[in-house]
């Protein structure tokens, strides 16, 4: 996870947000992770209940707690934004209102979340190409931007708004209220995947005329590019569920890697240590102070195998911190675990035996938090600058 700092030239300005191995790796090539939860459920017969919860646990769960990094654990976002991080109470709130009420409402705020998640995901990546732009030293017009916007911003949903129109969008038992609004509508479904395609248009020949100028952005382009088109194709896969999976694999892998540069790059602008991100430095220093190089026994045994331990995980860290933040972030998972539990003991048998009325209680857990994570990254992705060095 390293991204020491480059030397460059005034001239040209380089536009990758850490070095172009880090970016292909860790940004834009990992979209590779979007086909492997519908290939895994497709050709290998794993369950969609395993793949949701590997992805759940692996990523998922923990790049959602990775966000109070920034915010709750900041406690300079906290002292400027206290009342915006209190309002959110107001979220698992909800979610539980609307989880509880009925089953139409349950349905409600699944297809209010899928909606958000896709919205969500699409404004990461909108985030990040706004970072390019900065990198790269020269300003993209409004008109540029709007391009750069529209064509990631509308890749996602042609394919999944033709299944919607012909009431075939079910995410496992549960048929989600997109298809009664707008099933049979056909007429959308056309200018839906039209203005993919003119967007896509505008795009190439925008890409054109900036290398013809010497203004061409090879990062963002790249990443647009993959963009468009693993979003445009993952909801053809049959099952929805394992496809949108995969683009959650992607989003919150990229999210850990962005967020953990934000968090060092944070630590530079305000010469402010944070503890999570030199655990293993941390105990190593004390270890070498209290313990005895010399003793003998048992407790010196255990004394000195514990520092090579530490010494060994340094070394795999390089004392870059990620491997304490990946932790800390999967430390905060048994907190939607407890939520889970906690919905099932006050509400039992919520909804009878209707279609997926056996999921409400894990999605009242771990939507409390989610959605909160959402709200929270609304604001953090208007802050361009906290992943530019």
């Amino acid at each position: 996870m390293s991204a020491e700092t480059q030397s460059f030239a005034p001239v040209p300005r380089s536009a990758w947000i850490a070095t172009p191995r880090w970016d292909l790796t860790w940004v834009t090539f990992s979209a590779a992770l979007v086909a492997v939860p519908p290939l895994a459920h497709t050709y290998w017969r794993v369950g969609a209940t395993g793949i949701d919860l590997l992805v759940t646990l692996m990523i998922g769960g923990p790049h959602m707690y990775a966000t109070f990094t920034r915010t709750i654990m900041d406690r300079d976002f906290l002292r400027k934004r206290f009342w915006f991080v209190a309002s959110s109470v107001l979220v698992p709130i909800t979610v539980v209102l609307l989880a509880i009420s009925s089953y139409q409402s349950y349905l409600w705020l699944l297809s209010i979340f899928f909606a958000l998640a896709s919205v969500h995901s699409l404004h990461q990546l909108v985030w990040l190409s706004e970072a390019y732009n900065h990198k790269a030293g020269f300003g993209a017009s409004l008109l540029a931007r709007a391009i750069d916007y529209g064509v990631v911003l509308s890749s996602l949903y042609p394919i999944a708004v033709w299944k919607m129109v012909e009431g075939k969008f079910q995410i496992g038992p549960m048929r989600l209220k997109y298809n009664d609004i707008i099933g049979g509508w056909y007429w959308f479904a056309y200018l839906v995947f039209g203005l993919f395609f003119v967007m896509l248009a505008a795009f190439i020949f925008k890409t054109v005329i900036e290398i013809q100028a010497g203004q061409f952005n090879l990062p963002k382009t790249l990443l647009i590019s993959i963009t468009a088109a693993v979003m445009f194709w993952t909801p053809a896969f049959p099952n929805l569920d394992t496809a949108f999976q995969g683009v959650n694999a992607w989003h919150s892998f990229q999210y850990l890697a962005l967020t953990w540069y934000a968090n060092r790059l944070r630590e530079q602008r305000t010469g402010k240590r944070l503890g999570f991100l030199h655990f293993f430095e941390n105990i190593w220093q004390k270890s070498k102070l209290e313990g005895n190089p010399g003793s003998t026994g048992a407790a010196g045994y255990a004394r000195n195998l514990w520092r090579n331990v530490l010494g060994v995980l340094r070394k795999v860290d390089r004392d870059t911190g990620w491997s304490t933040f990946y932790l800390l972030c999967v430390s905060m998972l048994p907190i939607s675990g407890l939520l889970i539990l906690t919905a099932g003991a006050f509400w039992p048998h919520v909804h009878g035996d209707l279609p997926g009325a056996d999921e409400a209680y894990t999605y009242m857990g771990i939507l409390s938090v989610l959605l909160v994570h959402y709200l929270h990254d609304a604001l953090l992705f208007t802050d361009h600058q906290a992943i530019v060095r």
